[in-house]
């Protein structure tokens, strides 16, 4: 022992009354006194001045502090630690009617899955309808394989859904896979509270009433109708998101969770009219111009090359598409701010890193393009959706050229869970898993079955559809009921104005396509469908 060290001992003897004990027990005293002294000194030296990521590290048991400039401090928990999980957790998004170019009304979306994420730039749905879109979502087939064409009529609906795939479709293979599951939101047209409760969901809710009206909408509460009295239907599909996210994120199963949102879609509140956005948005964009109409393609000047149903239609009036594009960005606000909450949510549960987030809407629009408001079209204003993924394996700030079909989804979601070939032997999905373009970058399918199904009865007795045809990365083949033809060259014509079916030139471009088509209109599974190869397409004469 020091002799400094022996002076500030006696120092403290003296100070706290030792001086009087016994020499034994003085001396026993100070050499406790000393040893705690030690320990303590040795634990301040080795606490870390910084964590490996620059803050100061957190006591232990008190929650991390936070600080911004101008607001007061608030104190959170960290985020839990995520379980050790082979397969990632999978939450799909997505949104009705939205376009492509929409997304720059959502810049927390763009943010926290685009840059964080891969966009697939060249992503359609080669069904730009309603319900035949979400049955794809759900098969991973094309219409005339999952029997749904149309969003009523004999070929259209929940009716047409369930009658052939009530036991084979997502939620049942992801459940079987030992997935949580769980919907909310927007469902398949004509489903009702009355119809059975689909198999293979943990939690099932969908809307019921007033679906379209934005606010007063009934979900369907897992077998309990709720009523939410005057909140917004997005904010409704947010909240119920974030709570099932907590209660599932615990647990040692994966989860699928389905955020099925109304916006942009028409709303039908004493007839149809724009989407009502969220109070809280409703001044948005009071000065936004409508952006179609610097396209060459706006209230399109010849449409004698357009087949009969649409060569008559008149131009649209620009003041009320204005207030169309007007409402519709607003009501993807709360649609934004909801994608935020859910990041969030599995940022703060430990699941972020582990799960696959998709964001996707069901079908384009078009907003004056060929004179049309609309979808249904074989133009690629309705076929383009966007499409963005975050996820394991997934380089931040990345993008494919990969051409992506809304029935590649249900595949990618079964290889992530490793069952899908399992169900491709069960004689299920005629899609491609996206894996391997998220991981490359390099194309996969070059050449789409595109269609559109029609409730019609001349159409249904001519065709049976609308339309159908073929997309490659160049060019649009469509065969309308009527029997009139449509071929686009959109590396020449990016806007789809001049229809060269019937001009010699394309004779051989025409010829291939047809022959494409043929081979796709009855195809069944991937390699008949998306794994093809047809080879180059000729060039024009």
């Amino acid at each position: 022992m020091t002799r400094g060290n022996r002076i500030r001992i006696r120092c403290v003897y003296q100070d706290m009354g030792f001086s009087d004990m016994p020499r034994r027990l003085r001396v026993l005293t100070g050499v406790l006194l000393l040893v705690g002294a030690l320990v303590l000194a040795l634990l301040v030296s080795t606490w870390p001045a910084q964590t490996d990521d620059g803050r100061r590290p957190q006591r232990p048991g008190r929650a991390e502090r936070t600080e911004a400039p101008g607001r007061p401090q608030r104190t959170e928990a960290p985020p839990a630690p995520a379980r050790p999980q082979a397969r990632p957790n999978i939450v799909l998004i997505t949104t009705d009617d939205q376009t492509d170019t929409e997304m720059r009304f959502m810049p927390r979306t763009r943010r926290l899955l685009g840059r964080a994420g891969i966009e697939f730039t060249d992503a359609i749905n080669p069904h730009p309808l309603c319900c035949p879109a979400r049955a794809e979502i759900l098969t991973g087939e094309y219409a005339h394989n999952n029997g749904v064409r149309h969003n009523d009529g004999p070929y259209g609906g929940w009716p047409a859904f369930v009658a052939g795939n009530e036991k084979e479709n997502l939620g049942p293979w992801l459940r079987r896979a030992g997935y949580r599951t769980a919907f909310v939101g927007k469902n398949l047209n004509e489903y009702t509270f009355e119809e059975p409760r689909p198999r293979g969901w943990d939690f099932y809710s969908p809307t019921g009433a007033r679906t379209y009206s934005y606010y007063g909408t009934t979900f369907y509460n897992d077998g309990e109708p709720r009523g939410f009295g005057e909140k917004y239907v997005a904010d409704i599909v947010r909240d119920e998101s974030v709570r099932l996210i907590k209660e599932y994120a615990p647990r040692r199963a994966p989860f699928f969770l389905w955020a099925s949102h109304v916006g942009p879609h028409a709303a039908y509140v004493d007839g149809w009219g724009p989407p009502v956005p969220a109070r809280r948005h409703a001044e948005m964009f009071s000065d936004l111009r409508l952006s179609t109409r610097d396209k060459a393609s706006f209230n399109e000047d010849d449409m004698s090359d357009k087949p009969a149903a649409i060569s008559g239609r008149d131009r649209l009036s620009l003041p009320a598409l204005t207030r169309q594009v007007r409402d519709r960005a607003r009501s993807l606000q709360a649609i934004d701010q909801a994608n935020a909450r859910t990041v969030r949510a599995l940022r703060r549960s430990g699941e972020l890193d582990n799960t696959l987030i998709v964001f996707v809407s069901d079908n384009g629009f078009l907003l004056g393009e060929h004179r049309l408001f609309g979808k249904n079209y074989p133009y690629e204003e309705a076929l383009q959706v966007p499409l963005l993924l975050r996820g394991p394996g997934i380089e931040p700030g990345s993008t494919s050229t990969a051409t992506a079909s809304m029935v590649d989804l249900a595949p990618t979601f079964l290889d992530l869970a490793g069952v899908l070939g399992k169900v491709r032997r069960a004689g299920h999905t005629d899609g491609i898993t996206l894996q391997p373009g998220w991981a490359e970058g390099a194309p996969v399918n070059d050449t789409s079955l595109i269609q559109a199904g029609t409730s019609d009865p001349e159409a249904l007795a001519a065709f049976g559809w609308e339309w159908r045809g073929v997309r490659t990365g160049r060019w649009t083949y469509a065969r309308w009921w009527d029997g009139s033809e449509e071929l686009y060259d959109r590396r020449e014509d990016r806007f789809q104005i001049d229809n060269v079916a019937d001009r010699a030139a394309y004779a051989p471009v025409l010829g291939e396509l047809r022959r494409r088509y043929r081979s796709l209109e009855d195809c069944s599974g991937v390699s008949q469908c998306e794994q093809q190869d047809f080879g180059t397409v000729p060039q024009p004469r």
